[in-house]
């Protein structure tokens, strides 16, 4: 509070004058209190004169300019010396105590100052200041009522101090009457009817705090935010048709601010009314006032909440027609036309994104992904190359681009691709799997099967758990008839971690029946065809069916495989012969 006296600063350098100018000649040596005497016994004895005097005013005061509070004070008390009487020195002497926290000297000489010159609201302040410091709100009180009651000049910023000071003390309705002080005053401020309406909500008194804050927006009828918080105060009360009555028929006068049409939509997207609710928010976003920030805010979370396509598009066409080279706007589009099912569209959103912000990593996964999904594996390299000039150490983008070229058949691209993001993975063994598992199928599909087999065992190793590694492996094992042992192992553990997974069982069956274990396989592979619709694994239950002598079982089921997906050339043979061919 102490504040208020900082800002007469100058002020207080003109009264000095005055004071000074003022003083009677000769000087009367007036008996000095004891408390006084303590501060200055240690001053030496001077034939001060006239100008002795304003100069230690005068040097106190710069001494106090330049925040050498100590040497202010050294001269304030030799001045006091021979003034002791002197209202405005008393006052600075107080005030320097004041903010040392010396309080029991401050207000020795802030009552003295008071004393003095009664009607003079500085030093009243003074003293109201040095109360509260000390926790005695009554008197602090008592202060500020005397200071307007002595001098009706006073300045309007002790009453927010003392409508504070109300508020402190548990005096809210004193406080109310205050602030109505300030407003026959000043009028109508936006800082005293904020403190009003949370005055009148502690005391439950909904309909004064209302009141209030339909005063205020209806006296600054521009500054959306006073309606704004008026319609806040209605929904925090649980008196949501209230806020929004409120907000309609302030937009009916004020129909170009942005900010209520927001907190409109938003009242009434959550009053199930998401037409007109999306009238307002278009008109939002239609504003340069709202930052695509916060339109996005509000655009993004309705993405999953609304079934209206056609509401959905029309935002999202307001947000690129008003932000049309902002990469996120195109990004949000691309997002609501994902959530339709839309993936051209929201390809070309992302594709639009992306040229306006390449260096946004999510944009090119979103990319890449649909990319894959289409089977646009041209693309996916093409992209995924791209991607790696603005995030060559993202191991993500390697994945990509290997995926698209071993998806083109270019399998030593593909592994180039893998073998350079696996250099770069690091303390992430999952990863590091994924990678060796994706090199191992392209060195297969070259032929190179000892490379292959080799990568695949490091994928093992960095991941025991990576079953996609393991299944590709043991079937390839199973395929050569080498190292049945270790497929017939991993393919077991595989089987047990995912036992109903038909391709595993198929290929824990498979590995089964190179092995010459064909009752055992012939259980795995009934598992495997009755899971699945693939012609392959039916055709593998048929070739098991056979091993064990069920000959018409086997042409049977060999039959079935014929009318699916994925039967061997020889199937026709094996049906027409009866009979197994590898």
């Amino acid at each position: 509070m102490i504040d208020l006296l900082k800002q007469h600063k100058a002020y207080f350098i003109y009264f000095f004058i005055i004071c000074l100018g003022s003083m009677a000649e000769p000087y009367a040596q007036t008996p000095v209190p004891i408390e006084e005497e303590e501060e200055i016994s240690s001053i030496d004895s001077i034939d001060f004169d006239r100008t002795n005097v304003e100069f230690l005013v005068t040097e106190g005061m710069h001494f106090l300019a330049i925040e050498n509070s100590a040497k202010a004070l050294d001269s304030f008390l030799k001045a006091l010396k021979v003034m002791p009487d002197n209202a405005a020195v008393n006052s600075k002497v107080g005030e320097i105590y004041f903010e040392d926290k010396e309080l029991d000297k401050a207000m020795f000489y802030g009552k003295r100052a008071s004393e003095i010159d009664p009607d003079n609201h500085f030093y009243s302040a003074l003293l109201a200041n040095i109360y509260t410091e000390q926790g005695n709100l009554k008197l602090a009180i008592e202060a500020f009522e005397s200071l307007y009651e002595n001098n009706t000049e006073a300045p309007d910023d002790y009453l927010l101090e003392l409508a504070a000071l109300y508020i402190y003390n548990q005096e809210p309705k004193k406080a109310l009457e205050t602030y109505d002080r300030i407003e026959r005053r000043l009028g109508i401020l936006e800082q005293v009817s904020v403190q009003k309406q949370k005055i009148y909500l502690q005391l439950n008194d909904l309909k004064g705090a209302v009141k209030e804050g339909d005063k205020l927006s209806k006296a600054y009828p521009s500054v959306a935010d006073y309606a704004i918080s008026l319609a806040q105060m209605y929904e925090a009360n649980d008196k949501e048709k209230e806020a929004i009555s409120y907000l309609e028929a302030y937009l009916k006068e004020q129909p170009y601010q942005a900010l209520a049409h927001l907190q409109l939509a938003e009242l009434l997207f959550r009053n199930q009314d998401a037409v007109e609710a999306v009238v307002h928010l278009k008109k939002a976003f239609e504003s340069e006032e709202i930052s695509l920030q916060d339109k996005l805010n509000n655009f993004i979370p309705l993405i999953n909440t609304i079934s209206d396509q056609e509401l959905l598009v029309s935002l999202g066409d307001v947000l690129i027609k008003l932000h049309p080279t902002e990469a996120n706007a195109y990004a949000a589009n691309g997002d609501m036309f994902l959530s339709f099912g839309k993936k051209d569209n929201a390809l070309r959103c992302y594709r639009k994104a992306v040229s306006y912000n390449a260096s946004n990593l999510q944009l090119w996964q979103n990319i890449l992904n649909l990319e894959l999904e289409e089977q646009n594996y041209q693309q996916v390299a093409s992209y995924a190359e791209e991607a790696l000039t603005y995030f060559p150490n993202q191991p993500v983008m390697y994945l990509y681009a290997g995926s698209g070229y071993f998806s083109l058949n270019k399998y030593s691209r593909a592994i180039t691709a893998w073998k350079q993001g696996q250099s770069i993975v690091f303390n992430n063994d999952q990863l590091k799997s994924t990678f060796w598992g994706q090199i191992a199928d392209a060195y297969h599909a070259e032929g190179n099967n000892e490379e292959a087999f080799a990568a695949y065992e490091k994928a093992i190793n960095f991941n025991g758990k990576n079953y996609f590694a393991i299944n590709n492996y043991t079937y390839y094992l199973s395929l050569e008839k080498i190292k049945l042992e270790r497929a017939e192992k991993l393919a077991r553990m595989m089987v047990a971690e995912n036992p109903e997974n038909p391709t595993f069982l198929d290929t824990y069956g498979w590995v089964l029946f190179q092995m010459g274990n064909f009752e055992k396989a012939k259980e795995i592979l009934s598992r495997a065809a009755n899971l699945s619709e693939s012609g392959t694994i039916t055709e593998h239950y048929g070739d098991a069916l056979f091993k064990v002598g069920a000959i018409d079982k086997a042409v049977e089921q060999w039959k079935i495989a014929q009318q699916k997906t994925g039967a061997s050339k020889l199937i026709s043979k094996k049906i027409n012969d009866k009979s197994y061919y590898e």
